[in-house]
């Protein structure tokens, strides 16, 4: 169990300032003072690494006053970190996960400059960097429409290339077609055989797409800690101080205030509100109920319902057939691994030291 706090600079309004960062952190220490994580989003949140940086100086003063406790992440798109961060980071504990879609097909897809330049290219020398400085950083890729068909070699790239954490998703607000789903579903079959050599081969390494659904067949409810908590154990903080149950519903600070709020940093949580949006979060869509794979589908994520259907509880079509096409083919990839007794795949998913294992070995 842990408490996140977020900060998310908006777009095209305010600034967070160095004052409510700093209240921010206090109140988290004051309701979670054993682990409480402070994530930095954005928007780019590099653009404002002085603020990160006095931040994460306020946090360790309040550690040595209050002996709390504090880790700290950081997403980015890449293009302004460089050594000097990466050494900074490390020296705080700031773990460093990289926006990065894949090969430059996919990548350069979305993903531009104001000049409408690829990024890709310029990112290059920075993933062997950031490998360098923290071999075990997370890439976040996002899979659309328009990329789905690289997606595949996407993966082998990354993996190869040295990442152990791929953590994929679709973009479910997309223009998916027949065509596209299609096409995925093929892609998640290469996924498959590619996933399946790599752990024939006993290689170290995590793709979220698939661990989750192993997960949710291996152990049931006990797999479901990465399930949607929608204000519980995770809040963002707008740049005002305003609380919300996630960091898709910041936006700018101002469009969902009101309606997605549960207080301030200065005032406090009002719980009366958090209760009332964890209900509405809580409510099954009525298309669900009768669905045999609704405990071991990503139905329960109240921001994604949100950003694709404009209600908390009411779920995807889109997203509702492609669960359906991957999870028969994780459980057959499954079923395979496990009749081999694959050494990697039974040690990953049914020794819960593995981890911890893993890492002594590594280090070592």
């Amino acid at each position: 169990m842990r408490c996140s706090y977020c900060y998310s600079p908006p777009v095209n309004r305010i600034d967070m300032t160095e004052e409510t960062a700093h209240r921010a952190v206090e109140f988290a220490s004051e309701l979670y003072p054993a682990n409480t994580g402070v994530i930095f989003f954005g928007g780019e949140p590099l653009l404002k690494l002085p603020l990160i940086k006095s931040t994460i100086a306020k946090c360790k003063q309040l550690e040595r006053k209050r002996g709390c406790s504090f880790h700290f992440k950081i997403s980015t798109n890449g293009l302004l970190m460089d050594e000097d961060f990466l050494q900074y980071a490390n020296s705080v504990g700031l773990l460093v996960a990289l926006s990065l879609d894949g090969i430059a097909e996919a990548h350069d897809k979305h993903r531009r400059t104001t000049a409408g330049e690829g990024t890709f290219d310029a990112l290059l020398p920075k993933m062997d960097l950031l490998l360098q400085y923290q071999p075990y950083s997370n890439i976040l890729m996002t899979v659309t429409p328009e990329t789905v068909q690289y997606y595949a070699e996407s993966v082998k790239f990354l993996i190869e290339k040295g990442f152990k954490y791929v953590i994929a998703s679709l973009n479910y607000a997309g223009d998916w077609t027949d065509e596209t789903i299609t096409e995925l579903q093929r892609q998640y079959r290469k996924l498959a055989r590619l996933y399946e050599r790599w752990t024939l081969e006993e290689r170290k390494f995590y793709f979220s797409s698939f661990e989750t659904k192993f997960s949710s067949h291996i152990r049931g409810e006990d797999a479901l800690c990465y399930r949607c908590s929608f204000g519980k154990y995770q809040l963002s903080i707008a740049p005002d101080g305003d609380i919300y149950p996630c960091v898709q519903f910041v936006a700018d600070g101002v469009s969902n205030k009101g309606m997605y709020t549960m207080g301030n940093v200065y005032t406090g949580i009002d719980e009366n509100e958090r209760q009332r949006l964890y209900n509405m979060h809580s409510k099954a869509d009525d298309a669900c109920m009768e669905c045999a794979v609704k405990s071991r589908c990503n139905n329960n994520c109240s921001c994604l319902n949100y950003q694709t259907t404009g209600m908390l509880h009411t779920v995807s079509p889109v997203l509702c057939e492609t669960e359906r096409l991957l999870i028969p083919i994780v459980d057959r990839l499954g079923e395979r691994l496990y009749r081999k007794r694959a050494p990697m795949f039974i040690q990953k998913h049914y020794n819960a030291v593995y981890p911890i294992i893993s890492l002594i070995e590594d280090r070592n």
